[in-house]
């Protein structure tokens, strides 16, 4: 069995579209991750009007997140959302003297400049829980009273049972909500800020991971109906271990050959964030993403998660990808498929149903999406709540191996003409 599974591995890997496909994703990978760290940019504190750009940028990100951290009390963050309301009034706009959008500048515009470029993300952070539909922090600010110590949390609290009783992307039944509540009250706090940004430039990255998946399905395509076109599917189903072992040994060899597809694309990924951005932070909460998340992960776990979901994704294609080249003669026709089932996603857009959601959520370029995999998105099986992360495992895990139970039952009763 081993010695099949080896010529089966070297068979499929040797082919010239296999490496040709595989090498050109590799690159594209790295060179959209390369882009994404070059086009970083950061605003100079000390002079108005100058940015930083590419790693010059990172460093600046760092230096600010590093002399804001540590845990935000409720103390800290009001002492900060006041420092923040000095600068803008009470209609939600910046006063004059601050103002920078037009020109000449408010006479201590150089203030607000410097206040904005070393605390623009904590304040972003700071006020998402006042946050209505699409506003912005200078005007969720003004909403928010300061005369008394704020109760962030408290804040937080009230806008995660908002979301659940919301008629929005998805609706929630009297479980659900009993579910996403307790988990919110199991979110240690005060949440520890700081410096993570490698682990969350990955994060921001995660969906393209769907083109290590891509790279899988093209070198797997041909597993079995190559077989067929090539006409030697009558000599080796005739031999001893035709029926009995060959399927298994195509079905094994594609396991390996995608898993170590999948995981080196993961790797170089994950790598050049953490080699450009370091890999500080790796024990912060997630929530300095996402102050209202509800999972009680770090960054590092998150990015994990992902990894792991994107490996599963993988695997739910590769079980398709193999039933269908087990019945399918036409590589191109499973192709199209594994590529429809990975690409087009990615333009569909949120619906306003929430089955519609639900179902969207599966496929893979959703699922690597962080602002879907930690959402409060769950699927009610009778009084029973899975989250997605958990629901997505199943379910890949199902389509996996339902693809290649059948793809080595179609192999072995395949009539040979």
């Amino acid at each position: 069995m081993g010695s099949l599974i080896r010529y089966e591995l070297k068979k499929m890997l040797s082919r010239r579209v296999s490496q040709v496909s595989i090498a050109a994703v590799l690159v594209l990978v790295a060179v959209i991750a390369f882009f994404y760290v070059t086009s970083q940019y950061a605003l100079e504190p000390k002079e108005m009007g100058t940015e930083f750009e590419g790693t010059a940028a990172i460093a600046q990100i760092k230096a600010n997140a590093e002399a804001l951290a540590g845990p935000i009390t409720d103390k800290k963050a009001t002492e900060a959302l006041r420092e923040f309301k000095e600068f803008v009034g009470p209609d939600g706009e910046v006063k004059e003297e601050y103002r920078m959008d037009r020109k000449p500048y408010g006479e201590k515009a150089d203030e607000y400049w410097e206040f904005r470029a070393k605390n623009g993300s904590l304040m972003a952070l700071l006020t998402s829980p006042w946050m209505q539909d699409n506003q912005m922090p200078v005007s969720a600010v003004a909403t928010i009273d300061t005369t008394g110590t704020v109760d962030l949390y408290g804040q937080v609290r009230s806008k995660i049972v908002s979301e659940l009783h919301a008629n929005g992307a998805l609706s929630y039944n009297d479980e659900e909500r009993a579910f996403w509540s307790e988990k919110a009250q199991g979110v240690h706090t005060p949440i520890e800020y700081g410096y993570a940004g490698g682990w969350a430039e990955f994060l921001n990255l995660a969906q393209f991971l769907i083109f290590a998946m891509l790279a899988v399905v093209i070198t797997c395509a041909s597993v079995f109906n190559g077989e067929y076109r090539a006409k030697t599917d009558a000599i080796l189903l005739s031999t001893k271990f035709g029926k009995s072992r060959l399927g298994r040994a195509k079905a094994a060899a594609s396991v390996i050959a995608a898993s170590a597809i999948y995981w080196v694309f993961t790797l170089v990924f994950l790598a050049i964030p953490l080699v450009f951005y370091g890999a500080d932070g790796a024990g912060l909460p997630i929530q300095i993403c996402n102050i209202t998340c509800t999972y009680g992960i770090s960054l590092s776990a998150a990015a994990l998660i992902c990894c792991l979901v994107g490996y599963l994704a993988t695997l739910a294609l590769l079980g398709i990808v193999l039933a269908l080249s087990a019945k399918v003669d036409s590589p191109m026709g499973i192709l199209a498929a594994g590529v429809a089932l990975i690409l087009i996603p990615i333009f569909v857009p949120t619906m306003t149903s929430s089955i519609a959601n639900h179902i969207i959520y599966l496929f893979p370029y959703d699922a690597l999406n962080p602002l879907n995999l930690f959402d409060m998105v769950s699927y009610a099986i009778g009084p029973v709540v899975v989250e997605l992360p958990v629901f997505l495992a199943a379910f890949y895990l199902l389509l996996f191996a339902a693809g290649i139970v059948l793809a080595i039952r179609t192999f072995k009763r395949h009539q040979v003409a």
